[in-house]
């Protein structure tokens, strides 16, 4: 019993850790289900600015503008083939976490091929799309995400929420409506 809330309890933090929670605020989610709203982080430029260095060594301030080119076209479908292979992974890894607390190992290891499908279908994904993107801001976080999707495997441990956060909130100023 104690293994199988162990299982529950990492299997939610995944969820929440990929961003599977659905809609937060109102906003739209994005690829790993957090929230689409376009606002910028904190610290960023104003959108639609983009500077040099000023005279005092200032630093250039970051391009918050909307992908352009065919960028609402590649988000769609980025976001409906993350969302779709997230939620597969984090479904097949919760049967393998089911599966090997009860001791099935080839259950365990069938959900375990699955979830690692889901990953490379995921990483596929995004390197298609990123080749597709026209506005290169689109294009090159499209390929962070496949590289670090590339890096994950089918357990928890694998999954650096930090990272994905971050590349998850680059996305959204970039898929921003």
């Amino acid at each position: 019993m104690r293994r199988l809330l162990v299982t529950a309890a990492i299997t939610a933090a995944l969820f929440a850790a990929a961003g599977c929670s659905g809609e937060r605020d109102g906003a739209a989610p994005g690829p790993f289900g957090s929230p689409s709203s376009g606002a910028p982080s904190p610290g960023a430029g104003t959108p639609g600015t983009s500077s040099p260095g000023g005279p005092s060594g200032s630093p250039a301030v970051a391009d918050t503008r909307p992908a352009g080119g065919n960028g609402k076209e590649v988000c769609e479908a980025a976001t409906k083939a993350a969302t779709s292979s997230v939620q597969t992974f984090v479904s097949e890894l919760g049967k393998s976490l089911q599966a090997t607390g009860a001791g099935d190992t080839a259950g365990a290891q069938t959900a375990q091929r699955k979830a690692e499908a889901a990953l490379r279908t995921w990483g596929d994904a995004m390197r298609e799309q990123s080749a597709r993107a026209t506005d290169e801001r689109l294009k090159t976080v499209l390929a962070e995400i496949a590289t670090e999707v590339g890096t994950m495997k089918a357990t928890v441990e694998s999954v650096d929420e930090n990272k994905l956060e971050q590349l998850q909130q680059r996305l959204d100023q970039l898929c921003a409506t």
